[in-house]
């Protein structure tokens, strides 16, 4: 007999949201992912949202997170983030390429912070607040390439800060980073790098917010960064068994650092 085949779970739709498939226009898939992005902010934790999962992993296959529109991509961004909101701290989404896709996926989306005056900014704002106010991507802690999506969001968000960027902004971009220093089991040498980079020449003068944003993260994380720093510090200067960006600048790092935040040297530095 021929194994009868697994009925796909249906999908429902808030009320209001019409259908979501990739046969609509583009136009038309961008007004009911606004409709539906609307219902997914309107919803609580303390609510059953069960009934929307089949809805979540839909959301979140291939063919909407490799749309070709960028508007179709940032909804659904923003209705993967609320999924993850709605549902903490067990989102539906279990599988670790799946997860690990949408969350490359929630990076791409955040270049579009780079702009503040563009027309759309206020829902990529919307997409960084609620991943820092819910701290979405400590989900990928879990993950084995948690280092690597890390590293990959550090690099982007240190190349996108800038003067156009309100203090409620980057703000938010702390909020969203420094947990996953001060939660993660470990911190990478090119995780390490990307923020100690900022701090010294020449992406100390070329990109001042990446800067000051680099100091901020370092004096919040300053504790759980320590002992990377030390080890970092002892592999390049005594051992000399380390593979860093930062070789050829490790007496302008200790300078920067000390003026930072000088008690992290204290193990390095003579007294």
């Amino acid at each position: 007999m021929p194994k009868a085949s697994l009925k796909q779970p249906k999908i429902v739709y808030p009320s209001g949201v019409k259908e979501i498939n990739n046969d609509l226009s583009t136009d038309d898939l961008v007004r009911r992912l606004k409709e539906c992005a609307q219902s997914f902010q309107n919803m609580s934790q303390e609510d059953d949202n069960s009934a929307y999962i089949p809805l979540a992993m839909h959301l979140a296959s291939e063919n909407f997170l490799e749309h070709p529109s960028k508007d179709v991509r940032l909804l659904i961004a923003c209705c993967i983030a609320d999924v993850f909101r709605v549902f903490a701290p067990d989102a539906p989404y279990k599988d670790p390429e799946q997860l690990k896709a949408i969350f490359y996926f929630f990076i791409e989306q955040l270049q579009g912070l780079e702009d503040p005056k563009d027309t759309i900014f206020k829902r990529y704002f919307y997409l960084l607040e609620n991943l820092a106010w819910v701290k979405t991507f400590n989900i990928c802690i879990e993950l084995e390439e948690n280092q690597q999506i890390f590293t990959k969001l550090f690099h982007l968000i240190f190349s996108i800060v800038n003067d156009n960027h309100s203090t409620k902004v980057k703000n938010f971009m702390l909020d969203m980073m420094c947990p996953l220093i001060l939660e993660a089991d470990t911190i990478s040498q090119p995780m390490l790098d990307i923020i100690l980079d900022q701090i010294v020449e020449p992406k100390k003068t070329q990109n001042k917010n990446s800067y000051n944003l680099s100091r901020d993260i370092i004096k919040r994380t300053q504790v759980t960064l320590e002992p990377y720093v030390h080890a970092f510090f002892n592999n390049a200067l005594i051992l000399g068994k380390v593979e860093s960006i930062l070789l050829p600048k490790l007496y302008d790092l200790i300078y920067e650092l000390n003026a930072i935040c000088p008690s992290m040297l204290t193990a390095i530095l003579p007294q």
